[in-house]
């Protein structure tokens, strides 16, 4: 396993359309081996996820995860999961604010307003479809990761330039128990 580079905001890898994977990939080694680099690279962080173009990948590959995370002590735990070709393909019309942070945006979170509950189609690591209904914390976390694979990031989102923080001043006046999600 590897500790990956994270890309940060700027490189334009980030600003890309991720391509598929192709499904006689998934199996390999190689693909096999880079989705635990990806994993061990969310943890090393305390990222609750991970998309592909983050590690300088254009892949639409995602992985999410927040089990006992110390960045986020009140989080809904989410298992580990792995998203092949994520597609959102529902959106709740009920919408919430929550602050959001991103690994390729380093010491930084934002304000911004999402669907609280989503539907996800996608492929699991071994290739099998699935399809998973979201809500809350894992419905935020789909559409933070799922925005990188169109090369958005959550700045993108924010209708309120005025709510970007550097993370260090955000926790020194007292509002860290804000902050929804760090991927």
């Amino acid at each position: 396993m590897a500790i990956l580079k994270v890309a940060q905001m700027g490189h334009p890898v980030l600003r890309e359309v991720a391509e598929e994977v192709p499904v006689d990939l998934i199996p390999t080694p190689g693909f096999q081996s880079f989705v635990d680099d990806m994993i061990d690279t969310m943890r090393e962080y305390d990222g609750a996820g991970l998309a592909a173009p983050q590690v300088h990948e254009s892949l639409r590959v995602v992985v999410i995860e927040s089990m006992d995370n110390p960045r986020y002590p009140d989080a809904d735990q989410i298992p580990l999961t792995v998203l092949v070709n994520p597609k959102l393909t529902s959106f709740s019309q009920e919408m919430d604010e929550q602050f959001e942070g991103c690994l390729s945006l380093d010491n930084l979170v934002g304000k911004v307003r999402r669907a609280t509950s989503v539907k996800v189609e996608a492929l699991d690591r071994s290739g099998a479809p699935i399809v998973i209904e979201a809500e809350g914390f894992m419905a935020r976390a789909c559409q933070h990761e799922i925005d990188h694979l169109y090369g958005k990031l959550y700045v993108d989102r924010m209708s309120d330039m005025k709510e970007l923080y550097f993370r260090p001043e955000f926790i020194r006046y007292g509002r860290d128990e804000d902050v929804a999600e760090e991927a």
